[in-house]
């Protein structure tokens, strides 16, 4: 019996590390980090909870699906909320929900690709109404091949934290 529980356990393991190839490469790139770390930003959740789409946004711990859109050309140059200057060639994005200097991967939910980012700005409220959960860089939204209207269905999963913005 305890052999049939560990070939399950192993099994299981397997599937997990199949699963997310990029995940422990993560935890490579940022190995202070605890994925069952709780890095929602409550107090902006209970803050923002009357904006909230409940029909088009989902959070669950470390993970929220929605919508993801990219940011203008014309905020190049403008200060972010942790105090540095916007660049769209950085993978960078805004974001109610998370901490700030949460590293997140934003997957596609169609397509199956996705990107790793750091979080360091936030949304205006009134787009948590239109179901947007995440404003994307230029370079990120690239990686996620974002069609011309300039928004997406995506999941986003909490990484880690980290001051350092993921190289492209």
């Amino acid at each position: 019996m305890q052999s049939f529980n560990f070939i399950r356990i192993a099994v299981v393991c397997i599937f997990l590390i199949l699963q997310s190839p990029k995940l422990a490469s993560a935890q490579k790139i940022y190995p202070n980090t605890l994925t069952n770390a709780n890095y929602l930003d409550s107090g902006n959740i209970k803050r923002y909870k009357k904006w909230i789409d409940t029909a088009r946004i989902h959070i669950e711990l470390n993970r929220i699906t929605g919508i993801a859109s990219f940011y203008s050309q014309s905020l190049n140059g403008t200060l972010t909320s942790t105090g540095e200057i916007f660049s769209n060639k950085k993978l960078t994005a805004a974001c109610n929900l998370f901490k700030l200097n949460t590293i997140v991967r934003v997957t596609n939910l169609r397509s199956g690709s996705y990107v790793l980012v750091r979080v360091n700005d936030r949304m205006h409220p009134k787009m948590l109404q239109k179901g947007r959960i995440i404003d994307l860089s230029q370079a990120a939204s690239k990686k996620l091949i974002i069609n011309t209207k300039g928004i997406i269905k995506v999941a986003i999963e909490a990484i880690g934290y980290s001051k350092n913005t993921p190289k492209t």
